[in-house]
């Protein structure tokens, strides 16, 4: 047994392994969660034993994603190097408010873009093009909602070309059309597989490492939509080499975040 899933197995948290959850979530949603504030996550983080999870607001869906993101900002403020920030944008705002948005969050020391195209946007809206810009200047991580579709495979590849700087996370990585993804890590050298999804199918951790390599894939849990014990499990429970456990849970988001220029998220969480 691999001395990461014992050590889950047997309730304690992992040593000598910074673990960052590089998806997670703030906010009242549509369903209910019982104690939802920033206190009660990093509770449950200390009980896994996660060093720190880069949240967006649950209003990144929706139009308001100013108010979201202040809420961010106090946790942040609030947890200094535990929670990290997502900025969440609206491209109905307009390319100008759009800019300003993006440019006041990474003032107050968010980490990266998180970009969901639920709200009725395309990623390639020219909205998000003063945002994208800035990402790719500081070298910023931006996560983005996908679920295997080929549009959205399509958006994000030219997205990706254009700014080559930044780092593209594909959130819920595998969940569909495994295929897809792979291809889209092998096309784009600054695009990662996100590995939030609640099925969990057996093997599928282990079929993305061999198809695009441990270096290219990190973990996030969806909190508070998922729980994290239950997330982080299938990473220790996979049948893949402890290296490759250590690379998704830590070493590879250690390195997207070290990348950051100008930013105070690289001295927080680096070891």
């Amino acid at each position: 047994m691999s001395e990461l899933l014992e050590a889950a197995r047997n309730g304690e948290t992992v040593q000598r392994l910074r673990i960052i959850d590089m998806h997670g979530h703030l906010g009242v949603y549509a369903f209910a969660i019982p104690d939802i504030g920033p206190a009660s996550l990093v509770a449950a983080m200390d009980r896994v034993g996660i060093a720190s999870v880069v949240v967006s607001h649950m209003q990144c869906m929706g139009s308001d994603v100013e108010r979201g993101n202040a809420d961010v900002c106090a946790a942040m403020r609030a947890f200094p190097g535990r929670i990290l920030g997502y900025c969440s944008l609206w491209a109905g705002a307009g390319a100008l408010r759009v800019g300003r948005e993006a440019e006041k969050c990474l003032a107050a020391g968010f980490t990266g873009l998180k970009i969901h195209n639920a709200n009725g946007f395309p990623y390639t809206d020219p909205s998000y093009n003063p945002a994208y810009a800035l990402a790719d200047h500081h070298r910023l991580p931006m996560l983005f909602h996908t679920w295997g579709d080929e549009r959205e495979f399509a958006q994000i590849k030219e997205l990706a070309m254009r700014y080559p700087n930044a780092t593209f996370l594909l959130a819920h990585g595998g969940c569909t059309n495994e295929a897809g993804y792979a291809e889209m890590v092998r096309l784009c050298s600054n695009v990662y597989l996100d590995l939030a999804y609640s099925a969990a199918p057996a093997g599928l951790v282990e079929r993305l490492v061999e198809n695009v390599g441990a270096g290219r894939i990190i973990w996030g849990s969806d909190v508070y939509f998922f729980n994290q014990a239950q997330q982080i499990g299938k990473v220790m429970g996979a049948r893949i080499p402890e290296e490759d456990k250590r690379k998704i849970l830590s070493t590879n988001a250690l390195n997207v975040l070290s990348r950051i220029r100008n930013g105070p998220a690289e001295k927080e969480v680096t070891t």
